[in-house]
């Protein structure tokens, strides 16, 4: 395509499908209240254009995603909450290899580029997601108010989930590794 063609010649069109189940389970009353979802889902996509016409899951395909989230009031003054979450890891494109050329401007060089060959589109799924939040809170009734002061860790065992993927050079060992950025360890407030 070229620089000024029209940005919509430069958009290929496709087939999806999503489909799965949902099931719920919740507690509504008592000192103990929350509530278990699953969800189990497929999601994927088909472009004539893309990935030689197969049929390849889509970034945001998630099969498995479970949360549970419970509440417990010791008193008026004081409860707690727990919020864990799971998640399949999201499908991502890696290379199933590589080798080394030389393209110009690094001919002049003398330094090859590593070319990737890629794989299927889709084809590697990254770690699965989940981490648990956990709070306190004080409550005070006043004459015409209430406070709260709540304590609370967000991704409580601060699981490194992964947000992205990325290829680095160790020098060390001579090769390519491949490296995960993570987001938002144990974050604590008050």
């Amino acid at each position: 395509f070229s620089e000024s063609a029209d940005w919509q010649n430069k958009v290929v069109l496709g087939n999806g499908w999503a489909y799965g189940a949902e099931f719920f389970l919740q507690k509504k009353y008592g000192k103990t209240t929350g509530w278990i979802g699953y969800t189990l889902a497929w999601n994927k996509r088909q472009f004539d254009e893309l990935n030689f016409g197969r049929v390849f899951p889509f970034k945001y395909d998630r099969r498995h995603d479970v949360s549970v989230v419970l509440t417990h009031e010791f008193s008026k003054k004081i409860d707690c909450g727990l919020v864990w979450v799971y998640g399949t890891g999201n499908a991502t494109t890696m290379p199933v290899g590589s080798y080394q050329a030389f393209y110009p401007p690094d001919v002049t060089s003398g330094y090859p580029t590593i070319v990737d060959q890629v794989g299927p589109r889709n084809g590697y799924r990254m770690r699965p997601y989940h981490r648990l939040d956990l709070s306190i809170n004080f409550n005070k009734e006043r004459k015409n108010w209430s406070e709260t002061w709540s304590l609370a860790f967000y991704n409580a065992y601060s699981r490194r989930n992964p947000y992205f993927l990325y290829f680095d050079y160790d020098y060390v060992h001579d090769k390519r590794v491949l490296k995960q950025v993570s987001l938002f360890p144990i974050i604590p407030s008050i």
